[in-house]
């Protein structure tokens, strides 16, 4: 399967593919009994031709052109995604609906287009641009209009038999609800918002990056020394919001073992013995996880256990299980671990509310961080 990579479609990382297509493909080829390839591309033009390369079974891309050519076939339409006209304040009022996303063009680029009014204006799925506006903090005007952009997947027309199979495993994932979950996005977090702070995340880092190495690292440690140590700073940047914010959250908040203490190196020793104890720790939550977890999916369900504890993230691989979605895949169960924050879903599980977003945000700051100092312990040797 081929997946745009985008900020508002699939990424790629150390951990692997993420997004809604990445989920969705997952359960496809369950579905059909295969082993699932994923291949990123920048650009729609890459994407089609792979497709009609061979290279690819199937694609998916962030818009399908109206002009499709005969070659080509859709699949199913997964969700119809409603769509905002965006501005800036002065150039607005002028804009026409028609200026519509170009599936060759990267969608980041549109905002930014519009910031540097190179565009008057552009249409955009509503999701793509509350994403988006993360990163371009600038002052936009919005205006719904009335025509969505359909999701779906294209295929060569020449398939008839796996087009066949993704109608059938699409209308089946409807019934059970499992492409609600793979779909649904995630609830608005509390705290840890906005983009992630890699720049100052690698300006914390790199001038100490052996001092780092050595201080996260020990003999017979079962967790790599880059993952542990993305785990105090992301504590840290956690501590650094907990003091800032200006309400409680609606439940109390199971302070992880590390929360207390930031990524300060002046006294490496007690440092060390705390580091010790939280690769014990994970250890333990890890080994108290289901079986059938593997990676990378089990590293991700024992970091949100480590922020919510075990007992929530029974709850959440529980809900998933219920929904008919397959309980052992991390892009099934963050969507019940969102979800416990609501009435409608923690009221059905054992051990009640937990601050499932905050969670699923933790987990992607933990591996942003772990993915850049292993990068940057690549680019010092």
């Amino acid at each position: 399967m081929g997946v745009i990579n985008s900020p508002v479609g699939d990424t790629i990382g150390r951990t692997g593919y993420q997004g809604e297509n990445v989920a969705l493909a997952k359960g496809f080829a369950d579905y059909l009994g295969v082993t699932l390839n994923v291949r990123h591309f920048y650009h729609y033009d890459e994407l089609q031709d792979a497709l009609a390369e061979g290279l690819i079974d199937v694609a998916a891309p962030l818009s399908v052109p109206d002009n499709l050519p005969s070659v080509y076939t859709t699949g199913p339409v997964f969700q119809q995604r409603p769509q905002l006209v965006i501005g800036l304040p002065e150039s607005v009022s002028d804009c026409r609906d028609d200026h519509s996303v170009l599936p060759a063009v990267p969608v980041e680029s549109t905002v930014k287009k519009v910031a540097a009014h190179s565009l008057p204006c552009a249409v955009l799925p509503e999701q793509w641009f509350k994403q988006l506006q993360l990163t371009t903090p600038q002052p936009f005007e919005t205006k719904p209009v009335p025509a969505t952009l359909p999701h779906q997947w294209t295929l060569m027309a020449n398939t008839p038999l796996l087009r066949a199979a993704l109608f059938d495993f699409t209308h089946r994932s409807r019934v059970n609800h499992s492409l609600t979950l793979a779909l649904s996005l995630p609830a608005a977090t509390q705290r840890l918002n906005g983009p992630l702070p890699t720049r100052q995340f690698i300006a914390d880092s790199q001038p100490h990056l052996e001092l780092l190495k050595n201080t996260f690292s020990f003999s017979g440690q079962t967790f790599p020394w880059y993952l542990l140590a993305a785990i105090h700073y992301a504590d840290r940047q956690l501590a650094i919001g907990d003091k800032s914010a200006s309400t409680k959250p609606p439940a109390p908040f199971r302070m992880p073992l590390s929360m207390t203490t930031p990524l300060a190196l002046e006294r490496p020793f007690s440092q060390q013995a705390l580091v010790q104890a939280l690769d014990a720790y994970l250890s333990e939550i890890s080994r108290k996880l289901p079986a059938r977890l593997r990676s990378p999916d089990k590293q991700l369900v024992m970091l949100a256990a480590y922020v919510l504890g075990q007992e929530h993230m029974q709850d959440a691989i529980y809900l998933t299980q219920q929904n008919g979605a397959e309980p052992f895949l991390w892009a099934n169960i963050k969507q019940q671990t969102t979800l416990l924050a609501t009435p409608d879903s923690y009221q059905k599980t054992r051990y009640g509310y937990a601050n499932g977003p905050l969670a699923v945000r933790y987990v992607d700051w933990v591996m942003h961080f772990s993915d850049t100092l292993q990068l940057l312990e690549e680019q010092n040797k």
